[in-house]
Order: C-alpha cells, then structure tokens, then sequence
C-alpha cells in the first residue's frame, strides 16, 4: 500500500517475477476492501493517501494476519520503529521496515529476513493454567528446569546455562514458564516452586563440574522473593548441598520492586554478593530498569533483553542505544550478555558491539539435563557451525 503509484507498480513487477501474484492498494480504506486470508506478505505504507497506516495495522491484527509485514513510510526512522513495534504488540509477523525513498533491491533483501514474531515472554500466552494443577504438578515433580547455554562470543566456549522452567502437563506436553509463573507468584506457591527448581539445577550443574564441564548457572528469581528472607540461607543450603560453590551461579533478577519492600531487597541482594553470588538485572533495556538500580544494587551482570537485540537489527538508534548499554555494562565492570540470538545478524551485531556472552535459538533452545553434555559435544566439535 504505497502512496506512490510508479513505486506500487515497481514492487508488483518485481514480485510478479519472482512468482508471486501482486495486488495493490492505495491506502489502508482500499486494501480492506481486496483482503484476502492468505496473503504472503503484505507491504504497508504509514503514509497513504486518506489513511496513516495504523488503522491497517489494526485490521491485519483483528483478521489474525499470517502473512510476513513490510513497513514503509517517509517518517523519521523512530515514528517507523514505534510503528513496527506496534506491529510486534498487535502479533503480527513483521519482516521489517523501509525508509522512504528506497530501492526495489531493499525491498528485495527485506522479503529474505526472519519474520520477528512476539515471544512468549512478552505478548501474554493465552493458555493460563490453574492454581491447582501447578499445584499438583509441583508435588509430583513434574516442573523442572531445561537449560539454555550461553557462549563466550570472543572464544566460541560453551561458558554458562540459565535454567528455564518447564512444567509436563498431562494433555499438553512440555510448557514454557509463562504459562505458570504468574500463577505460582498469585497462588503463594513462587517460593516452593523456586526451590524445587533449584534443586534439580544444582544437582545439574554440580554434575557437570564433577564431569569436567564448568557451566556458571543462571537462575530466575521472582521479584517477590526479594523480600523473603529465606531465601539467601535456601540458595547457600543448597549450594552446599550440592558442593556447589556459589560463585558458579548467577542469579538473574527482573527489578521492579517498590516502596516499603525496597530496603528488604536492598539486603537480600546485598547479603546474597556477600556470601559469593553473582547477580544479574535481567531484561536491561525494555523500560523495567533504570540507571538508580544499577547505581544502588550490588550486579555483577547486565543482560539485555531479547527484544532489545532484534530492534537494533532494524533501527540505526536501536542500535546506538544497544551498543551505549554494552559500553557502559563494561564501565561499571560487569558482564554483559545479550538475550535473543536468533539469527547471524544478531550474533555478528553483538559481537561487533563488544558482548561478552550471548544465548538464543542460533545457538540452542532450551534442553532437558540430560541432554546439554552431547550438545556441548557437537557445538564444541563445529564450533558453532551452523
């Protein structure tokens, strides 16, 4: 849907000849009107002649758009990227975007990109489960961590895991851990939940030591244990139950703590470095942090969100924010690890930027303990060959 006539006609030659069957529109009001369920792709103008795009946006999203989305529009590139992120927001399948004036090589190059779909930990899962049935599931063992590897991105090394939970559902299979965790926070069960997860990933970790395989574990923990004071003697008992010291594990926490609860997280995470935990402010990036928290609070480890990583794949300033964070993760000597490797762009990007770990699907998805010592095997035999 492009305003300019002899572009439209460009695009549609170009995608006639490569096979495809090319229909135009004017603006928003007309491609209403030729909408057809199974569309390819679709290129969207934010610029048209009577409508400014949203309202297309809106429409592909309420007729459940399956087809790859282009975004163009003459604005500046940060009115496109709010738009693309919109696009994201409303689960449509975005290939990216193109400033205005470009060529039809562009638009060529960009029908070749990954589709950049929501993920589940952010567009809300529409499967909910029951408090009862995370119960029951908690008390039979039937929630335990899979484990995502984490690699050096100077050395190509296999140098860490985080612990993903996953929870066997008896109809539905194995569930990722935004089905349940918000269920576990609101039904009192986070902190059973937690511990029964840190068991299985110690045990874990510490077998792969005593293997020769020295992993830095990462594990999740919800922001409203934060406050309980439990849980640092937990983590050590376990760490010592395992002979695990806790110095090879990181714990990975999404801050948005308030109020009266400030000061009590101020010394959990402040006794949790003091007996040798390392701590990570997960998500960095997406709005949920800010620069008092990592001026206040004891990291060790910034991690920046995947989707973070995939928009400065599409947007120069994206970009330029990515690469100031990474700078100034490494001031204030800490880690840094990127989320969202999904593909070779991501990883050359992040590379380039000075990362110091990165995990994603272009490395591995999550695998069960069972299985991560003969992917570390084949990862270390092709060094990351792909």
């Amino acid at each position: 849907m492009e305003p300019d006539t002899e572009v439209r006609a460009r695009l549609a030659d170009y995608c006639g000849r490569r096979g495809y069957r090319a229909d135009t529109a004017a603006d928003a009001i007309s491609f209403a009107a030729m909408w057809h369920p199974k569309l390819s792709f679709t290129v969207l103008s934010l610029s048209g002649d009577r409508t400014d795009g949203i309202d297309g946006l809106r429409f592909l999203s309420e007729h459940a758009c399956e087809a790859g989305l282009i975004l163009t529009g003459g604005s500046h590139a940060r009115v496109l990227s709010s738009a693309a992120r919109l696009a994201r927001a409303r689960g449509l399948k975005l290939l990216g975007q193109l400033q205005q004036p470009y060529s039809v090589a562009d638009f060529g190059a960009m029908l070749l990109m990954p589709v950049q779909t929501p993920d589940e930990t952010t567009m809300g899962l529409p499967l909910q489960l029951s408090s009862e049935l995370v119960s029951d599931r908690l008390h039979r063992g039937r929630i335990r961590p899979w484990f995502q590897p984490k690699i050096d991105l100077e050395t190509l090394q296999p140098v860490g895991v985080e612990a993903l939970a996953r929870l066997e559902h008896p109809e539905r299979g194995i569930l990722p851990a935004g089905t349940f965790i918000r269920v576990a926070e609101e039904s009192g069960l986070i902190f059973p939940l937690t511990e029964a997860l840190v068991c299985h990933a110690f045990s874990a970790a510490a077998r792969w030591r005593a293997g020769g395989l020295s992993l830095q574990l990462a594990v999740n923990i919800s922001p409203l244990l934060l406050a309980d004071e439990r849980l640092p003697q937990t983590l050590v008992t376990w760490a010592e139950t395992f002979r695990l010291k806790p110095a090879h594990v990181t714990l990975e926490v999404t801050e948005n703590w308030d109020g009266n609860s400030s000061v009590d997280t101020l010394e959990t995470l402040t006794r949790l470095r003091l007996q040798g935990f390392e701590l990570s402010i997960d998500d960095f990036g997406t709005g949920r942090s800010n620069m008092t928290q990592l001026n206040d609070l004891p990291y060790s480890e910034l991690k920046l969100d995947r989707c973070f990583v995939r928009n400065a794949l599409v947007d120069e300033e994206a970009a330029a924010i990515l690469q100031s964070n990474i700078r100034l993760g490494h001031q204030l000597q800490m880690r840094v690890v990127a989320e969202g490797i999904d593909n070779q762009r991501a990883w050359d990007l992040v590379s380039a930027l000075g990362c110091n770990e990165g995990q994603g699907y272009f490395v591995a998805r999550a695998l069960e303990a069972e299985k991560l010592l003969d992917w570390v095997r084949r990862w270390n035999t092709t060094r990351g060959a792909h």
